[in-house]
């Protein structure tokens, strides 16, 4: 059953018939993930996500605010060799900050993949989105006997020894590494939520949380940061709204801070309608626990629901421009007027993402970060995006181009 009204999307996030995602597809994401919030279901989902989401509470995440900044720092000093130079491809900077900040916030290790020393697990972890995806959508490699014949087995084996080797690294240094620091990283506190009587947190728990918040929050910051900075570049005068109200609300002499991150009221709308044209996920999929009947349909008991994210994001119902970069698609007005699930980039309902605050915070530090450090430049026209999809959408080149000049004031 394949959903893009708002209306039935509510009705089917919002029961607890249709919690439970289609673990035909899912399980593929399993030899990563393994029993994490993604992929787990029933009482141990249920449980996992009571615990943890605390600690994405908006006021948890503040703490992780400097760590966040610091990184990208970092990469303002390594964009500046770019500035007056050719066209060039985003991402892969934008990728390797947000690596680091999501190795220091969530796993408590510095690396220093801004400097390269990642590069291989970064491409490995890529590669890994597009092998699962291939798995979900061509059904003859969902055939274990036929997978295994495929191309893609030794990529799929090589990404899984390295990516949980990794996380069986952190683990250990965390268990080792007993000294105070200004904040306390996601591992740490599902660490210490262990209790024998609950069998949360075991090591494989915390394994399978950690991969799976760790790919969800460095790929998203990833792509929507990378998309961000190629439509200012194309839409100047946009650009230059966000840059007024970067000033009006921070000045040229300071940091974007905690007290004035929720007072950029137009970057978030920005933020928002790059979310809306290039969602995460371009689809969900539920499965029905049992038979219902919604929209005067009789819905048999596990019958997939494919929610498509995409097309709901993109429906003339409910967006004044949907083929168009509009931030005022989000003005407070529209909001009211719109049906609330008509964007769901961070899904909704139970199975709402939990990261989304964290989300939030970090785009905003690194993109105010950024437009007050350089003017942003970019050829062609939202048009021009071929798009295609792995687990998230990308451009089908994969290249973000962009170029950069030094922004020497913000102020109008």
């Amino acid at each position: 059953m394949f959903i893009t009204d708002a209306d039935q999307v509510q009705k089917i996030m919002s029961s607890y018939n249709f919690i439970t995602k289609d673990p035909d597809l899912y399980k593929f994401l399993e030899p990563f993930d393994g029993k994490g919030l993604i992929t787990s279901s029933g009482s141990k989902w249920r449980n996992d996500r009571r615990l943890i989401s605390p600690t994405f509470s908006k006021k948890n995440i503040l703490q992780y605010f400097n760590p966040v900044l610091q990184e990208t720092k970092i990469l303002i000093n390594i964009l500046s060799e770019h500035v007056d130079k050719p066209t060039f491809n985003i991402e892969p900077f934008v990728h390797r900050c947000a690596a680091d900040f999501v190795n220091k916030t969530f796993l408590g290790v510095n690396t220093k993949a801004q400097f390269g020393e990642m590069d291989y697990f970064l491409k490995l972890l890529h590669r890994m989105y597009t092998v699962v995806h291939a798995r979900i959508v061509k059904i003859w490699l969902q055939n274990d006997f036929l997978f295994q014949l495929s191309p893609y087995w030794k990529e799929h084996e090589e990404g899984k020894k390295v990516i949980l080797g990794f996380m069986e690294k952190v683990i250990e240094t965390n268990n080792q590494d007993h000294q105070t620091k200004p904040f306390q990283p996601i591992i740490q506190q599902l660490m210490n939520m262990k209790n024998e009587e609950t069998g949360f947190c075991t090591h494989q728990d915390l394994k399978d949380h950690l991969v799976t918040l760790y790919t969800a929050s460095e790929d998203t910051v990833t792509l929507i940061v990378s998309f961000t900075l190629v439509l200012l570049g194309m839409h100047p005068h946009i650009q230059e709204t966000v840059s007024k109200e970067i000033y009006d609300i921070i000045g040229d002499k300071h940091d974007i801070h905690e007290s004035n991150i929720d007072k950029l009221e137009y970057l978030d709308m920005v933020i928002k309608d790059v979310l809306r044209l290039f969602p995460i996920a371009s689809f969900l999929v539920r499965k029905s626990e049992k038979e219902v009947t919604m929209f005067d349909y009789l819905i048999p008991e596990r019958c997939s629901i494919i929610i498509s994210i995409y097309n709901i994001h993109r429906d003339k119902r409910y967006w004044e421009k949907p083929l168009e970069f509009y931030p005022e698609h989000f003005l407070p007005e529209a909001v009211r007027k719109r049906h609330p699930y008509a964007f769901i980039p961070f899904s909704a309902g139970p199975r709402g993402c939990i990261g989304k605050p964290y989300a939030y915070m970090a785009l905003k530090i690194v993109l105010v970060t950024i437009l007050k450090n350089f003017i942003i430049e970019s050829d062609g026209t939202l048009e021009d995006l071929k798009l295609k999809t792995d687990i998230s959408i990308r451009p089908k080149n994969e290249c973000f181009p962009i170029r950069l000049k030094h922004r020497n004031s913000i102020a109008k």
